[in-house]
C-alpha cells in the first residue's frame, strides 16, 4: 500500500494514473501544519479558570524561581506595606501604598507579557496584552495587597498576645528613633541642662490606667501582661506624633510635645489604639486610660521638666473619664481646627494648689458625639469625682 500523506498535504499529480511517492519534505511540512493547528486548539481548550487564573499563579512562581532578585523585591514590598500601614500616618501612608501598588502593576505587567504562561497559552495579538494586564492586577490584589494584610494581622495578633517585647528588635520605629537623634540634639540646645535650665512653652501630657492599683493587687500576672501591651501601644503612638517620654511611674506616662496639636492627636491615637485592643474582649481582659494635657511655660533641665505648667497638667488628668481626654483652654484654643476633634467645655474645676485653674475641655474625635462618650457600667468614675487613680505622679 502506498504511503499516505498527512492531512493538509497536497498529493503530487500521478502520471498515467499512477501516484508518485510523497517526499520527506512534504511529510515534514504536513506534520508541522498539523502541529500548529493542534497548538492553536490547545490554547483555546485550557478552560477559563486555567487560562485566566491558575496560569497567573504558575507564572508568578516560575518568575520567582528563576529570579531570586525579584523574590527579594517582592518580600521588600510586603514589608514596606506593613510598615506604612502600622507605623506611618496619612497622607504619607496613602501615598506610599499607592506608589507601591503602581510599581507592582507596572513591573508585573512587564514580566507577565514575556512569560511562557501567557505567550504559550494565548493567541498572539491583543489578548496577550489583555491577559498580561489582568495577571498584573490579579497578582497585585492577591499576592501583594492580600498577603501583606495577612502579615499585618499576624503581627497585630502577636502584639496583642503580649509578645510585643519579642518583636521589639524588628520594630522599625527603633530605627526611626536613631535617625531622630539629630532632632534631639537640636532640641537640646533649647532645653538647657541641670546647670543651665531653660524655660520653654511646652505641651505636657499625663496618662494613667483606670483602677491600676486595684487590678494589680487582684491579679498581678494578668495586670503586668496588660501593662506591657499598654506600654507598647502608648510608645508607638508617642513616637508617631513626635512626642518625648519624660518619665514613667508604674502605669503613668509623662510626655512632652512641641505643639498642642501633636499632643491632642497623640492622645486620640492612644485612646483609639487601646479601644481597638479592647474590642471583643471580656471586661476582665480590657484596660482603660485617662489622659490630660496642658500647655504652659516649663523649665527644662535636659532630663526632666517641672514648673506650674507640669503641675496643672498633672491635675487635669484625673478629671478625665475612663477612655476620655481632658485638656486645658490653652490646648483647646491652639489645637482647634488643626486636629479632627471637637472640644466640649466642662468649666473651671478646682485643682489642689492651683490658685487660678484653667477652663477644661473634653475632647472627642469628630466621628464621635459627646453624648456617645459615657462611662461604661461598672467602670470606675473619674478621679476628680472621688475615685483614686492608679499610678500617678506626685506633684
Amino acid at each position: 500500500m502506498a504511503d499516505q500523506a498527512p492531512a493538509g498535504v497536497d498529493q503530487v499529480p500521478a502520471a498515467a494514473g499512477q501516484a508518485l511517492p510523497v517526499t520527506s519534505d512534504q511529510v515534514f511540512n504536513g506534520y508541522a501544519s498539523q502541529a500548529a493547528a493542534d497548538l492553536h486548539t490547545a490554547q483555546q481548550s485550557g478552560g477559563v479558570f486555567t487560562d485566566w487564573v491558575f496560569n497567573m499563579f504558575a507564572g508568578a512562581i516560575d518568575i520567582q524561581v528563576h529570579s531570586p532578585k525579584l523574590t527579594g523585591v517582592y518580600f521588600a514590598i510586603l514589608v514596606a506595606l506593613v510598615i506604612l500601614r502600622l507605623y506611618i500616618s496619612n497622607p504619607i501612608k496613602t501615598l506610599g501604598c499607592a506608589l507601591v501598588y503602581i510599581y507592582t502593576m507596572i513591573q508585573t505587567y512587564s514580566l507577565f507579557s514575556k512569560s511562557s504562561f501567557v505567550l504559550d497559552f494565548t493567541p498572539a495579538g491583543w489578548l496577550v496584552t489583555a491577559k498580561s494586564i489582568w495577571f498584573a492586577a490579579l497578582f497585585t490584589t492577591i499576592g501583594v495587597w492580600g498577603v501583606s494584610r495577612v502579615f499585618q494581622s499576624l503581627i497585630l495578633a502577636l502584639v496583642t498576645m503580649g509578645l510585643g517585647q519579642l518583636l521589639a528588635p524588628i520594630n522599625p520605629l527603633r530605627l526611626l528613633n536613631k535617625f531622630r537623634k539629630s532632632d534631639a540634639e537640636l532640641e537640646g540646645m533649647e532645653e538647657g541642662s541641670a546647670k543651665d535650665p531653660k524655660r520653654q512653652l511646652t505641651a505636657i501630657m499625663f496618662t494613667d490606667i483606670v483602677g491600676y492599683s486595684k487590678a494589680m493587687g487582684a491579679n498581678e500576672a494578668a495586670m503586668v501582661k496588660k501593662l506591657n501591651i499598654h506600654n507598647e501601644i502608648m510608645r508607638n503612638q508617642i513616637v508617631r506624633n513626635r512626642g518625648t517620654v519624660i518619665k514613667t511611674i508604674g502605669d503613668a506616662f509623662m510626655v512632652r510635645f512641641r505643639s498642642a496639636e501633636n499632643g491632642v492627636q497623640c492622645a486620640m491615637d492612644c485612646q483609639k489604639g487601646i479601644g481597638d485592643y479592647n474590642k471583643g474582649k471580656p471586661d476582665g481582659d480590657q484596660f482603660h486610660i485617662r489622659i490630660g494635657l496642658h500647655m504652659g511655660e516649663v523649665i527644662h533641665t535636659g532630663t526632666d521638666v517641672f514648673g506650674e505648667g507640669v503641675n496643672i497638667a498633672a491635675r487635669i488628668e484625673p478629671k478625665a473619664d475612663p477612655d476620655g481626654i481632658v485638656v486645658s483652654d490653652v490646648i483647646a484654643n491652639a489645637a482647634r481646627n488643626k486636629v479632627p476633634a471637637h472640644f466640649m467645655s466642662i468649666g473651671r474645676l478646682p485643682m489642689k494648689n492651683i490658685a487660678n485653674p484653667p477652663e477644661l475641655f473634653k475632647v472627642f474625635p469628630l466621628e464621635e458625639n459627646a453624648s456617645q462618650k459615657v462611662v461604661k457600667p461598672g467602670a470606675p468614675a473619674a478621679a476628680g469625682a472621688g475615685a483614686a487613680p492608679g499610678g500617678v505622679f506626685k506633684i
